[in-house]
């Protein structure tokens, strides 16, 4: 399966909070509208998925569901983009603070706060606005047991489902960490197709889509070169999210 389609990831948009994961407004802004501008036009995960060949399809992944994904609604609906929105299900109840471990040096702990049930269920009203899996509660997947790693993906999915009243297809991996057991574990529990972590390139498939991440104060000409297919598929300018967690852990 060859994905020439761009699927971008994103955590925050916020213009506060000053750390990788968390783009600025006007940034995410231009990051969109210059790939319009170059021909590429917006899609859903399932059009991403059914049409994996179309290099013009884009489709904008934000991952963890943090609130501050709320000033990207604009910008994307000027735009005409879809999205997915990831969320961890044991955080929406009250939109609590994503407080794991790898996030244990986030100064300002505000902005860790993600969208309630009640404010994705606004957000799906939008007909460019997706919800989708992120697990239970960010766990490193390939780390579970056989039955908590069904749980963490298929309880999920039911969750999503009761909470907004729509199907929920399409799952993230928290740290982008998969291996074959977790990808057949993602089908068993009833999803059409997951998204890796950037640094996927050949090796792909519909529990393998691969990623482009953008992230605060990359320079502008770094991130069109990241979108371009060639590289998109040498995937050597790419920024994984599990090497960025491990810097932060060691310091």
């Amino acid at each position: 399966m060859l994905v020439r389609s761009l699927t971008l990831m994103y955590h925050a948009v916020s213009d506060g909070w000053n750390d990788p994961l968390a783009v600025r407004t006007a940034d995410f802004r231009r990051q969109l509208a210059s790939l319009v501008a170059r021909g590429y036009r917006g899609a859903s995960a399932a059009d991403v998925l059914a049409r994996p060949g179309d290099r013009r399809l884009l489709h904008v992944t934000f991952d963890d569901a943090y609130a501050s994904v709320t000033n990207a609604i604009g910008p994307m609906r000027e735009l005409r983009i879809h999205s997915t929105i990831f969320v961890c299900t044991d955080f929406a109840d009250e939109g609590r603070r994503l407080e794991i471990p790898e996030l244990g040096r986030v100064a300002d702990r505000d902005e860790l706060r993600t969208l309630s049930w009640d404010e994705l269920r606004e957000l799906v009203r939008d007909e460019l606005v997706e919800v989708g899996s992120h697990t239970k509660s960010h766990a490193h997947l390939p780390e579970l047991s056989d039955a908590e790693l069904d749980a963490e993906l298929r309880q999920s999915r039911e969750a999503i489902e009761d909470h907004l009243g729509a199907r929920a297809p399409f799952l993230a991996y928290p740290f982008g960490e998969e291996d074959e057991r977790v990808r057949r574990a993602a089908e068993r529990a009833g999803y059409a197709g997951a998204f890796a972590a950037p640094g996927a390139s050949f090796r792909t498939g519909p529990y393998r889509l691969p990623r482009t991440g953008l992230w605060r104060d990359e320079p502008p000409e770094r991130q069109r070169t990241k979108t371009r297919y060639a590289v998109r598929i040498a995937a050597e300018l790419n920024y994984p999210l599990r090497r960025y967690l491990k810097r932060r852990r060691e310091g």
